[in-house]
């Protein structure tokens, strides 16, 4: 690698100097299984792996995790916020297990060297538990700008839907029936739309909410005849349109649920004694 160009990504954090050399790898390689020309060409090329893993080095992009990993799709502002409260929790841990994990080796290392003389497997074993080091904090990093970008994703969720600060979880349970009727009639509509037939899974979550099936049927095909109607007058329906559908189908079925809590023998929904 050009000197100028390794001492720039030296300043930058992108080059590992505990990076094991390629070279070194030869001797444990069948013969003629590579080339030294072809390891050389192979690490030069490393800084750019070590430069983009740390920019991206995550599983998902950020677009990713907006529209798909966060079932931002969801129609609960709350649920949004739960969903990204939970992913930030699972980052945390990850965060806090490397942490530990890298203390623990920096303590392995000052015992390897503490004893005298050091050899050539404790000498490896250190250079493995640096390289290791260094791997592990790279993730942290990562793993911690997608906490920050989590959390950014969740007060904007907040904000732009006027929620407080300190909410409850009554308000969450307060805005959950509405939800649930928007996920079964979207549920409704992708199972006609590509089977030309609820699931059994769509019965069940309708009878649930106290709605005859087919009567949720009849609303999800009458839905999905009128947007074929526009487009073969030649409109090109919005999505806006599905998401006012799926607003008029929480607002006409929200009291069906109590039919099902009738049957049940239930009162209320949960317990407002043992709400938070």
């Amino acid at each position: 690698m050009d000197l100028l160009l390794k001492l720039v990504l030296l300043f930058l954090g992108l080059v590992n100097l505990n990076e094991i050399k390629l070279s070194k790898f030869s001797q444990s390689l069948p013969a003629n299984a590579i080339t030294s020309k072809q390891l050389e060409k192979i690490e030069s090329r490393l800084p750019e792996l070590h430069r983009v893993k740390a920019l991206i080095g995550h599983s998902k992009s950020q677009a990713s995790f907006a529209l798909q990993t966060l079932t931002m799709i969801d129609s609960s502002n709350f649920s949004q916020m739960k969903q990204c409260i939970s992913n930030i929790e699972h980052k945390y841990q990850a965060v806090r297990e490397a942490y530990f994990k890298i203390e623990k080796m920096k303590l392995e290392i000052k015992d390897l060297e503490i004893n005298k003389p050091v050899n050539e497997i404790v000498r490896l074993k250190i250079r493995e538990n640096e390289t290791s080091i260094e791997s592990i904090q790279i993730s942290m990093s990562n793993a911690l700008r997608e906490i920050g970008m989590l959390q950014d994703f969740y007060e904007a969720i907040r904000k732009s839907n006027n929620l407080p600060i300190l909410w409850t979880e009554h308000d969450y349970e307060k805005q959950e029936i509405s939800n649930m009727l928007r996920k079964s009639f979207r549920l409704g509509i992708q199972n006609i739309s590509s089977t030309d037939r609820v699931s059994k899974s769509s019965v069940e979550y309708w009878e649930q909410l106290g709605i005859h099936p087919q009567t949720a049927e009849s609303y999800c095909r009458n839905y999905l005849k009128q947007v074929d109607d526009m487009i073969k007058n030649g409109k090109e329906p919005a999505v806006t349109i599905m998401y006012e559908f799926l607003d008029g189908m929480a607002e006409h079925f929200k009291d069906s649920y109590k039919f099902a809590l009738d049957r049940i023998g239930l009162k209320e929904l949960g317990s407002k004694e043992f709400r938070v």
